[in-house]
């Protein structure tokens, strides 16, 4: 059955926003990121992880180098288009996204999440987003979306967007490596201070300098993460769909 209008929700009060948030945070969101170990599998079965210190190591690299300013800038830009009411700006988005994630899967795994995400949200909440040309948007850029029509702000959406995905990478260390569950927990209160600094010094400064919305291209150097990402579909087992 299809959820109330957000603008009727809304109007209840502004602590729905924040309840949505939580529901867009939480790792038993119905939309498959638990599938997914964005390459990690790949690190852990070659021997380069085997417990948290490595993990942790990892992931701030992946942090730095390709989810903030691929990931993180995209749904930020993805916000300010929603408030700007320009889909149209977020297809340049899309076509930047599929140039940038030249590895397979990950780059259907994000076509894939962002379908769901925006499936869920239109019967879930009513909040419609608009359909690229014979595509689903990519994760990132439908996450950016919903959260501007529902009134959450800028930063409060990167915020949560980056924690919910390394939220999943953890999760899939927990498995693989394998981290005790209060040990990924613990991982996961570490990366708060890392999440906020390129939230405010990585990617704001960036996506507020132009007003006109004219974003530098997004870009990233993980070729680590990369090669893992690419050689995931060659590994004789697999616990994980990317």
């Amino acid at each position: 059955m299809r959820g109330e209008p957000f603008s009727q929700l809304a109007s209840r009060g502004a602590s729905n926003a924040f309840y949505l948030l939580l529901q867009l945070t939480d790792s038993a969101l119905p939309i498959g990121a638990y599938c997914h170990s964005w390459g990690l599998e790949t690190a852990v079965q070659a021997g380069q992880l085997r417990d948290r210190v490595g993990v942790q190591q990892y992931l701030l690299g992946v942090l730095h180098m390709s989810l903030a300013p691929i990931e993180g800038r995209a749904c930020a830009l993805a916000h300010r288009l929603a408030q700007a009411g320009s889909p149209s700006g977020v297809e340049k988005l899309q076509r930047q996204l599929q140039a940038t994630r030249w590895a397979a899967e990950p780059r259907q795994a994000s076509l894939d999440l962002g379908k769901r995400l925006t499936q869920l949200a239109e019967r879930t909440w009513g909040i419609s987003v608009p359909q690229a040309v014979g595509e689903p948007w990519h994760h990132p850029l439908a996450f950016g979306w919903i959260c501007a029509q529902a009134g959450i702000g800028l930063e409060d959406t990167l915020r949560a967007f980056l924690f919910a995905s390394l939220t999943g990478w953890v999760s899939a260390a927990v498995r693989l490596v394998p981290l005790g569950h209060s040990e990924g927990q613990s991982l996961l209160a570490q990366l708060y201070e890392p999440i906020e600094t390129v939230v405010q010094q990585e990617i704001l400064p960036v996506v507020r300098r132009d007003p006109a919305l004219n974003w530098p291209a997004l870009s990233s150097f993980a070729p680590l993460n990369e090669r893992d990402c690419q050689a995931h579909q060659q590994l004789y087992s697999r616990l994980f769909q990317s």
